[in-house]
């Protein structure tokens, strides 16, 4: 199959993998504690299922999980951000987790690509075969969560045009699939595009394989009390844009922000950017964009919520958490087209492909500004638990019968 139609059959799936059907949510539940929804608030954003009744950690026969990841107060990069707000979802369901240690209770364990030692893993396999009493359904089964590829995320390399006309591949993504094929039960990607990248560089995951879009912590991350958008409307006050990054790589967009800054009308604007900057750069680099250090997710929250809109100028972007902050504080976004943003922002926003386009697509966006920001729509960290909870009953219903 070309690489052209492999990138067009998965970004045309419409739904996941079996196994993240999280099934249909149970009916008049006596315990609400988890189906109230922190993002109700005005009743103008959706989650993607709509109203969602959570479903408890016992009804997926998941008691225990581990994580394999050196967890690191924010702030800190986006993968970070989302297994914090995950593993703290899974804590709220009554799930016990192993933080970067195997134990006896728990059997699905989850780690991100190769951020973590695979040691553990290999000395449990060994211990099993050397045990004639063990079997495969004893040995501890991994849940590996990808994104990238690491040909994208660290190299910049597009593999829609790179890859025709050079062979080279990240050392990365190959340390990548040896740990995938030698011990994953599943695989999930964050998103269809970054699926779809790894798909054409050649790589084959571990199946079966489930495409879940991160999540934030709706308790930080919300639209309540946010400013008004009639005082832009009427030019009462400047509209307010912001862009944050805790990246400070190239691809984060910073050669777009520094175009923004030498040709927006900042009589009409203003421009907050919070977030590392790369070599090269400093506060005094801009102009008229205010730049800010990074700041935690408690001091972040309200600040995104005094803005109106947002924009990710990031490329090769798997599932970016920033946007997904930005969304879920009620900023319609214009993005660089052609990775994950896409699947993020849908209809709330408009996609570009040179930063000249941007300011008429401010206007634009003004126009229908209200409108757009009724189409935020995005999963709560809720829901994306069940989708998880369901990968690891998977793994668990498949090993007991294997």
């Amino acid at each position: 199959m070309k690489s052209s139609s492999i990138v067009r059959a998965v970004l045309a799936l419409t739904t996941l993998a079996a196994c993240v059907d999280a099934g249909k949510a149970q009916k008049n539940d006596p315990d609400s504690s988890h189906a109230r929804n922190p993002f109700q608030f005005p009743n103008i954003f959706n989650t993607e299922s709509g109203k969602h009744t959570i479903r408890k950690a016992h009804e997926f026969e998941v008691t225990h999980v581990g994580f394999f990841h050196k967890f690191r107060p924010p702030p800190w990069g986006g993968g970070n951000q989302f297994l914090l707000a995950l593993a703290g979802e899974l804590r709220r369901r009554g799930v016990t987790i192993a933080d970067n240690e195997m134990n006896k209770q728990t059997r699905v364990y989850m780690a991100n690509a190769i951020t973590f030692k695979t040691e553990p893993f290999r000395d449990a396999a060994r211990k099993k075969k050397m045990d004639s009493r063990g079997g495969s359904k004893d040995a501890p089964m991994l849940v590996h969560r990808l994104d990238g590829p690491y040909y994208c995320s660290r190299f910049g390399k597009d593999p829609r045009t790179d890859a025709k006309v050079d062979p080279w591949r990240a050392r990365e993504d190959d340390r990548v699939y040896e740990i995938n094929t030698e011990f994953a039960c599943a695989t999930i990607f964050q998103s269809k595009w970054s699926y779809a990248m790894n798909l054409m560089l050649g790589y084959k995951p571990k199946d079966p394989v489930a495409i879940i879009n991160n999540a934030v912590d709706h308790n930080i991350f919300h639209n309540a009390s946010r400013i008004a958008w009639e005082g832009a409307a009427r030019k009462e006050r400047k509209i307010r844009i912001i862009s944050t990054s805790w990246s400070n790589h190239a691809r984060k967009g910073f050669e777009h922000f520094k175009w923004l800054d030498q040709n927006l009308d900042f009589d009409r604007y203003e421009y907050t950017f919070i977030g590392n900057l790369p070599d090269g750069y400093s506060p005094e680099t801009f102009e008229h964009i205010i730049v800010k250090e990074p700041i935690t997710s408690e001091v972040l929250a309200p600040i995104l919520r005094e803005h109106d809109i947002y924009i990710a100028a990031s490329s090769l972007e798997p599932c970016s958490n920033a946007l997904l902050e930005a969304l879920n504080s009620g900023l319609p976004t214009i993005f660089l087209d052609g990775s994950g943003h896409n699947e993020l922002v849908k209809d709330a926003g408009f996609a570009y492909q040179i930063p000249e386009e941007i300011p008429g697509l401010l206007v634009e966006l003004e126009s229908k500004y209200l409108e757009l920001q009724a189409k935020i729509k995005t999963m709560t960290i809720m829901e994306v638990a069940d989708k998880y909870l369901a990968v690891y009953k998977k793994c668990l219903t498949s090993a007991e019968s294997a």
